[in-house]
């Protein structure tokens, strides 16, 4: 994966400027609430317009406002998993899982429904109504929703928030094993930076709208890191 941005999106009381280029398979975008992560996720995902710049994900232009393109979020094959699963309540786990894949050109196609109900281990409940999963389990039918749907990049925004330690790690391991799979790139949301480590292999930290700093992730983890945000905006260790 390749993703270049260089955007701006202003609002009444913020600005989120970032101009940088992500490579690796697990990218993470770290920082506090209020920093820009989930603003930087809506641009990407089409859900919200930038003021102005470019947007390049591998050599598909998904926003350049000089050439007038904005491609709407169906075009751009990227995959989201929200905080909250936001699945359809009027399907079964089945229809949840295969609604993508159904609407996906056979010819885009990646793996099969079997194999990643499998590796998610959903096959106990694909018959089951949403509305009667726990927790854990709307987010692994969310992530296999958003897989199905076969897309070049899945953007996840603080998918674990509210889950407590054991299923946090629990929900971890199941991704570290579909990403490895399948080899999906995966843009990783969080202001943990537990969830950094265990997620991601390279980091974009935020701050107050702008890149803090672009880093890989065991140099963020490193104890002279900490506490490096400039422009008096609130520390790494108060956000893990």
């Amino acid at each position: 994966m390749l993703l270049q941005m260089d955007i701006k999106k202003r609002f009444a009381d913020f600005e989120l400027q970032v101009n940088c280029e992500l490579a690796a398979g697990k990218c993470g975008v770290f920082g506090p609430s209020g920093s820009g992560k989930s603003t930087l996720m809506h641009i990407l995902a089409g859900l919200l317009s930038p003021d102005e710049g470019r947007i390049v994900l591998d050599e598909t232009i998904l926003f350049d406002s000089d050439a007038g393109i904005n491609l709407p979020p169906q075009q751009r094959r990227i995959g989201v998993v929200f905080q909250q699963a936001h699945l359809f309540p009027h399907m079964n786990v089945r229809g949840n899982l295969l609604y993508g894949w159904q609407r996906t050109a056979v010819a885009r196609r990646q793996g099969t429904p079997e194999a990643i109900i499998e590796v998610l281990g959903l096959s106990p409940l694909l018959e089951r109504r949403v509305t009667s999963l726990s927790g854990g389990e709307r987010q692994r039918v969310a992530l296999g929703r958003a897989m199905l749907a076969c897309p070049r990049l899945i953007l996840m925004d603080e998918p674990l928030n509210g889950l407590d330690q054991e299923l946090k790690l629990q929900i971890i391991a199941y991704l570290d094993r579909v990403l490895t799979e399948f080899g999906m790139p995966l843009l990783f949301i969080s202001h943990s930076l537990q969830e950094m480590e265990l997620m991601t292999d390279e980091v974009l930290v935020l701050g107050q709208g702008t890149v803090q700093q672009h880093l890989n992730t065991d140099e963020l983890l490193r104890p002279e890191q900490r506490g490096l945000f400039s422009n008096g905006a609130p520390s790494l260790v108060a956000c893990s």
